[in-house]
């Protein structure tokens, strides 16, 4: 007895039910031979064949689903689905919009058709349809991740990391939120932020597992990897850094880049013989290695022969990616300069930094509203009247000024004494900063007892690991913005105000490879406007709110150090250590630019090296001193 399309039908949905798809196919495709114009038939088949990978059996099928039932929803959006698939993503998307033709508020059509716009590089068209899929779909971490990946696209990460943060605290398992979450703060977000997200992921996820999947020959999946091994240097984790690293350089078609890797960690090793190994097989494997050159101009093992090679990928805008020139430009400074052509070599360093400043320029404005609001919130008045809201533990010290100026040197110094636990640039504050949303005039309507709650924990970071020391360092120096904060937080808090000549500070920043969170760093007029800044709030703390703060002239340090240390031992609060004379001796991890010069004996080696670029550096004196003018500046 032949059975009915509907007992076939019924069958078939039991079989599937059990996991028995083999079977309850077999029973469709009969039902649909005896009823070929029932659609809802059609549409089950589809689903049933797409969720065997039978792709090209569910996309025929599906497409005979929407001729039998035009106005169906389901048919439509499981057929986009199946193109989506197979990649026919132009069918996809009228298929998608199909779907939102009939039912305007379908979250799921929302979702795939920014996926596809996405996956087009079409940020701007996805970005509508899938903030609607995320509002509609909150719960659904594939969709407030995809909708992040455009947020970020269109440049707009203040939005994007707070929702890929809350994605990985609500599931810490979810490898592509953490993934996604971890290139972007390695893109916006301070090395402090992804060293910290690397380590949760090595807690919360199997990052051998992670690290296999992306061991193949694709090309995305060499991005993921290389991120992931930056990440882990980062986090001061090199084995599981040279891990990443090792498996990009074992496959063919990623090797240039795992050499790069391997030798960048061996130059950070101090392993120059096996750092110029690798980074000579990058450039052979990729002859546009401008990364590789830069790196062997760290160890001086560039040969001058390279120049003509950087000098054309510097100016080939066609072909050269942006990375690359840069890296030429920073190479190409090292390489002349050393050659006894210190002009070329700055016209180079110009060229790589307004490539940099044009795609991150400067916000001076961010700058003068924190200055603004520091004097609005921090007077005299307020910090006496709130003297006791704050934690009232000792030994915390604070290393402030400009980038480049002789924080990690100081810190150094200090390091050497036995009392002492540095702590390197902690972001303790930023982060206390940015719950507030960046936002110091909204300190005085806090609760009188958040200053000593927020105090205490910060205390207690601080001496986390410092185990019998009584004194713990921050030298993080940008905190110099954020001083009469730490001055609430933790009333016994001292500081020590590290400056220097400024044209010399200006040159350090100027040639330095910082990141693009340091903008400042990319242009000589942005550094004369937050130079001078930096001296105005000094001046505020130190003359107008009475902080206690050290004036450390960094070029007097240099050239006479033992009266300026004893007088740097006096105002923490140490006795003098003869050790500290010799901060070049003390054994720990410095993750800074100054890493190999504070290897070195204390000297006024880098003292009036802004000489030889008098001229090129005008654009930043000049500045300088319009800026001290307008302030009042007027003992300068």
């Amino acid at each position: 007895m032949v059975s009915s399309p509907e007992k076939l039908w019924a069958d078939g949905r039991t079989a599937q039910a059990k996991g028995k798809l083999t079977t309850a196919r077999k029973m469709f495709v009969e039902a649909r031979k005896l009823a070929p114009g029932t659609p809802g038939l059609a549409l089950e088949l589809g689903v049933l064949e797409a969720q065997m990978g039978q792709f090209a059996h569910a996309r025929k099928t599906l497409q005979q689903a929407v001729k039998l039932a035009p106005s169906s929803t389901d048919a439509h959006f499981n057929l986009a689905e199946v193109y989506r698939a197979v990649g026919e993503t132009e069918l996809a998307m009228a298929s998608f919009a199909q779907v939102l033709h009939l039912e305007p508020a379908h979250p799921e059509a929302h979702f795939g058709l920014g996926a596809v716009h996405l996956l087009h590089n079409n940020a701007t068209n996805a970005l509508p349809h899938l903030q609607k899929a995320a509002k509609y779909l909150p719960a659904d971490t594939e969709v407030q991740v995809a909708f992040a990946q455009a947020l970020l696209k269109l440049d707009e990460p203040d939005r994007a990391l707070p929702l890929l943060l809350s994605q990985v605290l609500m599931h810490p398992d979810h490898i592509d939120a953490n993934m996604t979450f971890l290139d972007a703060l390695n893109a916006h977000a301070r090395p402090s932020q992804v060293a910290r997200h690397i380590r949760t992921m090595e807690t919360n996820l199997d990052m051998d597992k992670v690290m296999a999947a992306l061991d193949q020959e694709a090309e995305p999946a060499h991005a993921k990897l290389e991120m992931v091994a930056h990440s882990y240097q980062a986090a001061a984790l090199p084995e599981r850094a040279q891990k990443a690293a090792k498996l990009l350089y074992a496959r063919k078609s990623s090797r240039s880049a795992g050499a790069l890797l391997l030798g960048t960690m061996a130059v950070q090793e101090g392993d120059f013989d096996k750092a110029e190994t690798f980074l000579k097989q990058a450039i052979e494997l990729n002859l546009c290695a401008a990364s590789a050159m830069y790196q062997l101009t760290i160890i001086n093992r560039l040969e001058p022969s390279a120049e003509p090679v950087l000098q054309s990928i510097l100016v080939e805008t066609g072909t050269a990616s942006v990375q690359e020139r840069i890296f030429a430009g920073l190479a190409l400074y090292r390489l002349l300069s050393r050659s006894g052509r210190p002009k070329d070599g700055f016209a180079a360093l110009a060229t790589s930094k307004a490539i940099r400043a044009e795609s991150h320029p400067y916000l001076p404005k961010m700058t003068e509203q924190t200055n603004r609001a520091n004097k609005q919130v921090f007077t005299t008045a307020f910090l006496e009247r709130r003297a006791q809201d704050g934690f009232d533990g000792d030994g915390c010290i604070f290393i402030v000024g400009m980038m480049r100026s002789g924080t990690t040197l100081t810190e150094q110094i200090l390091a050497a004494h036995p009392k002492v636990h540095a702590g390197g640039e902690r972001d303790d504050l930023m982060t206390i900063v940015e719950s507030l949303q960046h936002d110091l005039t909204r300190v005085p309507d806090l609760p009188r007892d958040w200053a000593r709650t927020i105090g205490s924990k910060l205390h207690q970071q601080m001496f986390k690991d410092a185990g019998n020391a009584t004194f713990a360092t921050d030298k993080l120096p940008g905190n110099i913005d954020y001083a009469g904060l730490i001055r609430l937080l933790l009333p016994r808090a001292k500081f020590i105000y590290c400056h220097r000549t400024p044209e010399d500070c200006a040159l350090s920043n100027f040639e330095q490879n910082f990141s693009d969170v340091v903008r400042v760093s990319f242009d000589l007029k942005a550094l004369a406007h937050k130079y001078a800044l930096h001296e105005d709030i000094a001046r505020y703390w130190m003359n107008t709110c009475g902080l206690n703060m050290h004036d450390l002239d960094y070029d007097a340090l240099v050239h006479d150090p033992e009266p300026n240390i004893r007088a740097l031992l006096d105002f923490a609060g140490l006795g003098f250590e003869e050790a500290c004379l010799y901060p070049n001796e003390v054994k720990r991890e410095i993750r800074t630019a100054s890493v190999f010069q504070v290897r070195q004996p204390i000297s006024p080696r880098s003292v009036g090296r802004w000489k030889t670029y008098e001229q090129e550096l005008k654009p930043f004196t000049d500045e300088l001193a319009r800026y001290r003018a307008e302030l009042g500046f007027k003992d300068i």
